[in-house]
């Protein structure tokens, strides 16, 4: 991502002083190297249930109690649009979008999803109002209409391609409007959609000059040269390649290439677990591009230590990149900087028939050093002294995946089921409750709320993968867990009016107040070099594969349906079934505006676009506006919210696609 890794100083001028206009100003200080915060107020949250999502109103209608602040009511028509998914959806599964307008109304509004190529009508029904979301209407930027009717048409399952189409009512003072072109088909977002992610990683691939220098770079406070080619950029404008990101921050470490190399070699088990011919380019793709990974942690593998963290890449303002000038950080990581998912990768990796640039035999013996070695000295490396729900989560997958490889292996494999055995039980019990929140994960000693920008996902991830090798009593125990974790998210989801179903969360901000809200807030600490403002589709994803995850293995048909609702809408909001009805993943519907950097002021939207971003990968997306993760805000693409902060939106980071093909892999 750009530049919250402590050691990258590359992005001081990313972070200059908005112009007056209509978005708040980011500070204005000597932290201006650093992610930023926005200035504001918090909006008071509504109360209604969620449709579906809501934990007992599966059919329930949505709530029909009157936005505050509207005036008589009249047929939806002003400012009308529909938002959906841009790619498609799932023959057999959920379908809903979402239809917009300026002025409220009580009215149901009628709908038709017609047929894009013959204009035949194929299924009617009716929008059922939602409502204002008190939040977003108290705060959001750009403009956008408020107020919300959801369609349901999860009736129409057969293929085609097709266009809903809102016609209006009499007395409408607006026009007819219709959606972006979709498809229903079976497998929609895996043959429309994986193939560009899996290209989006080989197109991020280390290459050239850069690839050419990390061959032979001496590590921060040594003397030999490491080959540390290969790996991916870590996001289109930070060419380093990273482990982690914010390792200071103790409850934030967001996982970069560890995780990728995880989670690419699981989505090919996902994917070949089908023995689905039409999927058999993909297979291959996911495992030749999980390797790649792998073959790189092992490069940066120090023997009897663990992994180098970070490539940092100098990018000066001039637009000049130097690829002399690329370092290589020679900190150690902990766990959950990154060395739990390398383990797990490399575990995973050394049990194909086919390899990469090293053979299984390495990548078995390089997890294997780092696990010895963290078992002891994990603690003593973590920032605070202390491990935490982070550590529990990536030291369980690493043991796991260990367990796994060497099932052969005897007494080995017995010491790792040990060992995964003692972190799922610590993770599972982290479930905690704090006033009307039950059944949330604590990510400290007490009842903090686990809470996190890119992996919200992972304990239950984790825990679910720990049934491959969990004995009978144990998996009851997990799915128990999980179960409970799941409900929890679904229910605060559904706590006020959501009418896009985004996965909302509870958060705790620097000062220790405790709330919950739709986005991450930017002051998570109380130190200003902490925030953490950008988009959330990596969240989002990796809650959805969560979910997906869940709903395969709980063995509870009527909870398998709402959470792959949950699931569905988190990904539909990404490819398009969001306020701005942008599709975030390059390539698909409703593009992402230009990404442009380093904008001359007096001339918006004439920056430099070097950033340029690949097909398949996802934006960063949309956010918060104020300090608290309140409000609703989104980059148009010409530096309207200030110079040089086009990133925290727009930016393609490796997290987002990495979780998003491994949820789609999963299935809905």
């Amino acid at each position: 991502m750009s530049a919250p890794h402590p050691d990258d100083a590359t992005r001081a001028a990313h972070d200059g002083p908005a112009h007056d206009g209509p978005a708040t100003a980011p500070d204005a200080g000597p932290d201006r190297g650093q992610r930023r915060l926005l200035l504001g107020g918090t909006a008071a949250f509504g109360a209604s249930v969620a449709g579906a999502l809501a934990p007992t109103a599966a059919q329930a209608a949505p709530s029909t109690v009157a936005a505050p602040g509207t005036s008589a009511p009249h047929p939806a028509g002003r400012g009308a649009r529909v938002h959906a998914n841009n790619v498609g959806y799932e023959a057999t599964g959920p379908k809903r979008a979402v239809v917009v307008a300026e002025t409220d109304s009580r009215a149901p509004v009628a709908y038709r999803v017609v047929d894009a190529g013959t204009g035949r009508t194929v299924h009617r029904g009716t929008a059922h109002r939602a409502g204002a979301v008190p939040d977003w209407r108290a705060d959001h930027w750009p403009a956008t209409p408020q107020y919300h009717w959801i369609a349901d048409f999860s009736a129409l399952t057969a293929p085609g391609r097709y266009v809903l189409v809102l016609d209006g009512a009499a007395g409408s003072d607006g026009p007819a409007a219709d959606s972006v072109p979709f498809r229903v088909e079976a497998g929609v977002l895996e043959r429309r959609t994986l193939s560009h992610v899996v290209h989006y990683f080989k197109d991020s691939r280390s290459s050239g000059q850069y690839d050419k220098t990390d061959r032979s770079l001496v590590p921060s406070g040594g003397t030999a040269p490491v080959d540390a080619r290969g790996g991916w950029y870590d996001a289109a404008a930070d060419w380093g390649k990273h482990f982690t990101q914010l390792s200071d921050t103790t409850y934030f470490n967001t996982l970069s290439i560890p995780l990728t190399a995880w989670a690419l070699l699981a989505t090919h088990d996902e994917l070949a677990a089908r023995r689905d011919p039409d999927l058999t380019a993909l297979v291959g793709w996911f495992l030749d591009e999980g390797l790649f990974g792998a073959d790189y942690l092992v490069r940066v593998h120090k023997p009897g230590a663990t992994f180098y963290s970070s490539i940092s890449q100098d990018e000066a303002d001039d637009l000049g990149a130097d690829p002399a000038k690329r370092t290589l950080d020679g900190t150690q990581v902990a766990y959950r900087e990154g060395a739990g998912l390398a383990i797990a990768a490399l575990a995973r990796a050394s049990t194909y028939p086919v390899s990469g640039d090293h053979g299984p035999a390495e990548y078995l013996a390089a997890a294997e050093d780092v696990f010895a070695y963290l078992a002891t000295h994990n603690a003593g490396m973590v920032n605070d002294g202390k491990e935490n729900i982070l550590d529990d989560a990536n030291a369980l997958l690493a043991a796991v995946e260990l367990a796994k490889a060497t099932a052969s292996g005897g007494g080995k494999a017995a010491t790792y089921r040990a060992a995964a055995a003692d972190r799922a039980a610590r993770l599972m019990a982290r479930l905690v409750r704090w006033k009307g929140y039950r059944d949330y994960w604590r990510a400290d000693d007490a009842d903090r709320p686990f809470f996190h920008p890119s992996d919200a996902g992972l304990p239950a991830v984790a825990l679910l993968t720990y049934l491959d090798i969990a004995d009978d009593a144990t998996a009851k125990r997990v799915r128990e867990t999980v179960r409970r974790s799941m409900e929890f998210e679904l229910a605060v989801t559904a706590e006020v009016n959501n009418p896009y179903g985004y996965a909302r969360q509870l958060v705790q901000d620097a000062d220790g107040k405790r709330y919950s809200g739709f986005f991450f807030p930017h002051n998570v600490t109380p130190r200003t070099q902490d925030a953490w403002w950008q988009g959330e589709n990596a969240r989002l994803a990796s809650l959805a594969a969560a979910a997906r995850l869940a709903a395969a293995k709980l063995g509870d048909p009527a909870l398998a349906r709402r959470l792959r609702a949950y699931a569905t809408a988190q990904l539909d909001w990404i490819l398009g079934a969001n306020p701005y009805s942008v599709c975030m993943m390059e390539g698909h519907g409703n593009e992402v505006p230009l990404y442009l950097e380093y904008a001359d002021p007096a001339t918006p939207g004439h920056g430099s676009y070097r950033w340029l971003r690949s097909a398949g990968g996802i934006v960063n997306g949309i956010t918060g506006r104020s300090i608290d993760g309140s409000g609703l805000q989104w980059d148009p693409g010409e530096a309207e919210t200030g110079t040089n902060t086009d990133w925290r939106w727009l930016e393609q980071w490796l997290p987002h696609a990495t979780w998003y093909g491994y949820a789609v892999a999963i299935g809905g």
